[in-house]
């Protein structure tokens, strides 16, 4: 029986560094992201600027992260709706074919 337990532990174990992969990934993917965002400040960013130049260009960034940020949620909200139809239409058709498998057994 402990075999049993050592199998379960080692899967879970497994299982949770799996996520903790995923999550340092997403965190290198996140900081990558950071930098080509400064870098993309830097090349607009020039010596002569005032400051009222800068925080406008931030601004105009900030707002097209923002936007961009929007579409995401737009996105996932339709791909979710896509995946519940999906789900609905399986049910559906198992529940039918459940049906005919009944009415085959008569």
């Amino acid at each position: 029986m402990s075999g049993v337990f050592e199998i379960v532990a080692q899967a879970r174990r497994k299982n949770k560094l799996k996520r903790e992969l995923i999550d340092n990934e997403k965190k290198v993917r996140d900081n990558r992201k950071r930098v080509d965002l400064l870098e993309n400040l830097m090349d607009y960013i020039v010596a002569d600027m005032s400051h009222d130049e800068i925080v406008a260009i931030v601004k105009n960034m900030k707002a097209d992260y923002e936007d961009r940020v929007d579409d995401h949620i737009i996105k996932s909200a339709e791909i979710s709706k896509e995946r519940r139809d999906i789900s609905r239409r399986i049910r559906e058709l198992t529940e039918a074919d459940k049906q005919g498998q009944k009415g085959l057994k008569k």
